[in-house]
Order: structure tokens, then sequence, then C-alpha cells
């Protein structure tokens, strides 16, 4: 009964603190400028929604590279550019592309169907889903906003300069 009671006691605390810390199924993030939120992830899939510059989103995930991100918003669920979002970083907000690899948003995949089907039967354009599902989003190349140098925007600390002593 004893050792029972002990590890109680030792379970309790750690089931307590890995929803928040060590879950990576979605992190916080924010929106860098006026963003639409689209049923795909593709500039050319309809929109479900927009975003003002600042606000506060979840991020479920992102395609390799972290060239699209699947996001939620009061309840509105689609993909955005991730060269938009900004996440919080060693107490910094940077862009998603840049430090996506060193934190814990996870790379997903987009599979069509599914996703359509738990997100947007509700809306008019899922009776076009036929048209949809032949659409090859992966051929649409980079999103809006996209560069190739997201490495330059890492801070190296012995580059960094001196604080001022004055």
């Amino acid at each position: 009964m004893r050792n029972r009671l002990v590890a109680h006691a030792i379970a309790l605390p750690l089931l307590i603190a890995l929803p928040g810390e060590g879950y990576a199924g979605t992190n916080d993030g924010y929106t860098a400028v006026n963003l639409n939120i689209r049923s795909g992830p593709s500039a050319r899939f309809p929109t479900v929604g927009r975003l003002v510059a600042g606000s506060s989103l979840t991020i479920h995930g992102c395609l390799a590279r972290y060239t699209w991100c699947d996001v939620s918003v009061s309840g509105t669920r689609g993909w955005v550019s991730g060269a938009y979002i900004q996440f919080v970083h060693e107490a910094r907000r940077v862009y998603v592309p840049a430090y996506a690899a060193q934190s814990q948003i996870p790379v997903v995949t987009f599979n069509f169907g599914d996703y359509w089907h738990d997100h947007y039967r509700d809306y008019s354009f899922y009776g076009e889903i036929d048209r949809w599902n032949e659409h090859h989003w992966e051929d649409d190349g980079n999103p809006p906003g996209w560069r190739d140098n997201w490495d330059n925007d890492h801070v190296d600390p012995e580059d960094e300069p001196a604080p001022d002593n004055e």
C-alpha cells in the first residue's frame, strides 16, 4: 500500500506538468501581416477567413520546410503562409521558417479529403470538392512572402554587439 501511495505521489505531478509543457500538438502564434486563411496549403484554395496583423492563432503544424502552416483562430481552421507567422522562441517573436525546426512545431501533411471533410462540410465551396481534389497544390510553388534565406534570421551570440556601458 505504501509503495502504491509513493507511486501516485510521483506520478501526479508528472501528469499535471505534461499536458502544458510536453504536448507538441499545438503552439501559440501571431500573424505578422493581414492574412487570408485558406482551405488548403496554396494561395489558390478558397479563403475561409481573414486575420489582421498581430492576431493570435494556434499553430497545429506546418508542411515540410514550414512553407504552409495549419492554424486555427476563433473556431476557424485553415492554412496560412509560414512566412507570415511568428511564435515566441527564447523570449522573442521569430518567424516560423527560421526557428520552427528548433522548437516543437510539428511537421504535418495535408490529406485533402480528410481535412475538408473534418473542417469545411458546412462551407459553400464544399460542393466543389471533386474539382479541388484534382488541384495539384504541391505544384503551386512557394507561398506568399516566402524567401529561401531564413537562416539569415538566426543571430550568432558571438556576433551580437557588446552592451553599452554608458
